[in-house]
């Protein structure tokens, strides 16, 4: 999840953006744009067999009754959030899930951010445990980019240069990662990464089994991208961007760290949709994973409060407000079509680092090592989504918090 405590620089741009809304935002960097009537380029590298089913909009109470159609080919579904160094949490889940002896095989991963790199490993599976190990205990913030906002500002619109997170990731992304993600997409299971389209400000989701099966000589090169898109935070890092052809039109799109539109989210893959309107239950045995790579509230702000910690505060607040309404979605969701829902996050008392982009390795190795134990005797799973445990609910509160009046 992509929730933490802003730089102050980044808060400087974010509070820039925010000062000219509702308005556009600075995307004035576009060659080639689309006509409005143009189809969306989300449609084509998205809208393939596994989307989700059009909106629910069935009674719950009536969807959790006996299902009223087939029930497809059980799936076991694993949606994980970004949320920086705090994916070192997720990673260590993980690997403790296998040693536990009760990771299954996942029909699909999802991922966004720093997510992107938990869900590739998880999906290629156990023998990848080591990679995920130390990737998340030994990569330090050098490793992944060095702040020079005197050059590349002016160069690329960022704070820092990709270089080194591109060089890390072309190392991560190699002939054996490649080769086995493609025998993966073979057996019908897929891998999919979100990242956010600049321009239209939504989640793009890639097929990026389907990327790396494609024929085209820079495949690998293209999925080296993507993950590179899905994880660069903006602000800091400059945009991944590709050349896009639709409808005959060439053009150049840009894509940044897709939590900042979407925390998780789901997609069912080949078979996994809806097999009629009206139909419930179709899913019926199988079981969706959300991973939280943060605790489920913000933490409580101390200290003096300043304009740069409020603004901060604010967007931070929603980020956490996002995805507690995402995992929502899921769980109805899982209601309406019969799988299990399973949530992890990391315990509300655990201490851990206020900035999720320091990216320290100590704080990194605490947080796996958290997740490492929480998962090898048994995940403790929640089948409940945010806000519903007891504790959770905001309670009204009325006259009797206040300081007595001052007398006049």
């Amino acid at each position: 999840m992509a929730p933490h405590r802003a730089t102050p620089a980044v808060v400087v741009l974010l509070a820039a953006a925010l000062a000219v809304l509702p308005g556009p935002t600075g995307c004035s960097t576009f060659t080639n744009p689309r006509d409005p009537g143009d189809v969306n380029s989300n449609q084509v590298v998205a809208n393939h067999p596994g989307q989700l089913a059009p909106p629910i909009s069935d009674s719950l109470a009536a969807a959790l009754a006996k299902p009223t159609g087939p029930v497809a080919c059980p799936k076991n579904i694993l949606a994980v959030s970004g949320g920086g160094q705090y994916a070192a949490y997720n990673a260590g889940l993980v690997v403790g899930w296998t040693e536990s002896g009760s990771r299954p095989k996942f029909d699909v991963v999802t991922g966004v951010s720093s997510g992107a790199i938990v869900a590739c490993y998880a999906f290629l599976g156990e023998r990848y445990d080591p990679n995920l190990t130390r990737f998340f205990t030994q990569t330090r913030r050098r490793d992944l980019f060095v702040f020079r906002p005197a050059v590349e500002l002016f160069r690329n619109g960022s704070l820092a240069s990709s270089k080194r997170l591109e060089e890390l990731i072309a190392n991560e992304v190699n002939d054996c990662f490649l080769f086995d993600l493609r025998e993966a997409h073979k057996e019908g299971r897929r891998l999919y990464l979100g990242s956010t389209n600049a321009r239209t400000r939504r989640l793009t989701v890639w097929d990026v089994g389907a990327i790396a099966c494609s024929d085209r000589p820079d495949a690998g090169e293209l999925v080296r991208k993507v993950v590179m898109a899905s994880i660069a935070y903006p602000g800091i890092l400059p945009p991944a961007t590709f050349d896009i052809e639709v409808n005959g039109k060439r053009f150049e799109e840009e894509h940044v760290d897709g939590g900042a539109v979407s925390q998780a989210f789901i997609r069912l893959g080949p078979g996994g949709g809806r097999p009629a309107a009206g139909v419930t239950g179709w899913l019926t045995g199988s079981n969706l994973y959300a991973m939280a790579a943060g605790k489920l509230h913000p933490p409580r702000a101390e200290g003096k409060l300043n304009i740069l910690s409020r603004i901060g505060g604010s967007i931070s607040g929603s980020l956490y407000a996002l995805y507690r309404a995402e995992l929502t979605g899921m769980y109805a969701f899982c209601g309406v079509s019969g799988m299990q829902y399973h949530l992890i996050a990391i315990p509300e008392d655990a201490e851990v680092p206020d900035n999720s982009m320091s990216f320290e390795v100590e704080a990194m190795r605490r947080l796996y090592t958290l997740g490492h134990q929480a998962a090898k005797g048994g995940i403790p799973w929640r089948t409940t989504p945010p806000g519903t445990e007891p504790g959770e609910e905001e309670q009204p509160i009325g006259p009797e918090v206040f300081a007595p009046a001052k007398k006049r």
